[in-house]
């Protein structure tokens, strides 16, 4: 799976959400529209961090961030244990993963010997992921993809390729609540950003969209249904008298795009599959809080959440600042947005990342990895490749430790 580069989504970004400023202004007076806004905008600044006397109870197992795929390494331990254990080190008990049956060392290449895995329980009795799983996390995402769902774009395909891809969350499933029963812990099953996965290649803008647009909502309906199923048949039959909790959950990208009534997953297909939790990778509401918030809102008034994290439970399943493309204002912005996540209750927020995984365009040729000089970098990072923090990285590191 190709991930798009967060500077073609930044940028793809901006119109949507520019426009959505006036498409969302229109629906009252502007007197009226501006009094709503300004009342918004007090909830969220009576949420930020900065004017918190106390943190929630639960922040550290809520607040956290991504290790996947990073272009430096600090220590000579497997990479992915040493970018977990880097995360627990700052203070947070909360980390997100790549967990892809098929090529793991693409994600977690340094210092690492992986196997051969033929599927999702497999790679969960992998010796790196049983010692990560091992560790003091209280939520751990896993963005889980098997080879057994390859193809759910093509069109509505035989139930027994949907029963394929529920038998095989349904045995990943079962065999967390067995192993980490007695934990407390919660593992949150999910795909990466669906608006993407939907269009079928990254930045497509779909303005206008293809002719077959329902066709393929229609094919990540039930797709994500046979997900959901597997995970909560597992979870009906497991569950009971265990302190962990397995979830499932969906993810949208390209919400701002209804506003300019270009089909979205948040429109056309989050009303017609109940999830457990849909996350938002956010980066198209990121212009400022208010566009922020409002996105959010859209997810909400479209998602149908189960019982286990009740009605339009939402989570911020990725967020990012590239430190290096936009040097001012970083804790401000960290501050202001948490703010909004805070006060609309997400139930979980996730930094991107916390090592770097993009190269910085103009620096040619390419620097091949492990890349030492930070200004190589994007700077997606919480820690840069010298071992330092960066600006995200002491705004993140300071709110864990009042959480703790």
């Amino acid at each position: 799976m190709t991930m798009l580069t967060r500077r073609t989504f930044l940028s793809t970004s901006a119109a949507a959400a520019a426009g959505a400023w006036t498409l969302m202004g229109s629906r009252h007076a502007p007197a009226a529209q501006a009094a709503a806004d300004e009342e918004v905008l007090e909830r969220i600044r009576a949420q930020q961090p900065s004017r918190l006397a106390t943190l929630p109870a639960d922040f550290n197992a809520r607040v956290g961030a991504t290790h996947v795929a990073g272009k430096y390494h600090l220590t000579q331990k497997p990479f992915l244990l040493e970018g977990a254990e880097r995360l627990l080190a700052m203070g947070t008990r909360l980390g997100k993963f790549w967990f892809m049956p098929r090529h793991p060392g693409n994600d977690y290449p340094f210092n690492s010997r992986w196997g051969h895995y033929s599927n999702l329980a497999d790679l969960a009795r992998a010796e790196y992921f049983q010692a990560v799983f091992a560790m003091p996390f209280r939520t751990i995402l896993l963005e889980a993809h098997t080879p057994t769902e390859d193809g759910w774009r093509d069109g509505i395909r035989s139930a027994a390729f949907y029963d394929r891809i529920t038998v095989e969350f349904e045995q990943l499933t079962a065999h967390l609540y067995q192993t980490y029963r007695h934990r407390d812990v919660t593992f949150v099953l999910q795909h990466w950003e669906g608006d993407w996965l939907l269009r079928g290649r990254g930045g497509a803008l779909w303005n206008p969209p293809p002719d077959d647009w329902k066709k393929r909502c229609d094919a990540m309906i039930r797709w994500l249904e046979a997900r959901q199923k597997g995970v909560s048949r597992a979870r009906a039959a497991h569950a009971a008298g265990a302190r962990c909790v397995v979830a499932h959950a969906a993810e949208v990208n390209r919400v701002a795009d209804l506003w300019s009534r270009i089909p979205t997953m948040t429109e056309h297909v989050l009303p017609h599959v109940e999830l457990d939790l849909v996350s938002y990778s956010s980066y198209d509401g990121m212009k400022n809080p208010l566009t922020l918030w409002r996105c959010l809102q859209e997810i909400r008034s479209r998602a149908r959440t189960g019982p286990l994290f009740g009605n339009q439970a939402l989570c911020v399943g990725e967020m990012g600042i590239p430190e290096n493309d936009a040097p001012r204002r970083i804790t401000e912005r960290w501050d202001e947005f948490m703010g909004v996540m805070l006060a609309a209750g997400v139930k979980y927020i996730v930094h991107w990342e916390l090592y770097c995984n993009e190269l910085n365009p103009k620096i040619q040729p390419p620097p091949k990895p492990p890349v030492k000089d930070p200004s190589h970098l994007r700077g997606f990072w919480l820690v840069k490749p010298d071992g330092t923090l960066s600006e995200s990285g002491k705004y993140f590191a300071g709110l864990w430790r009042r959480g703790a």
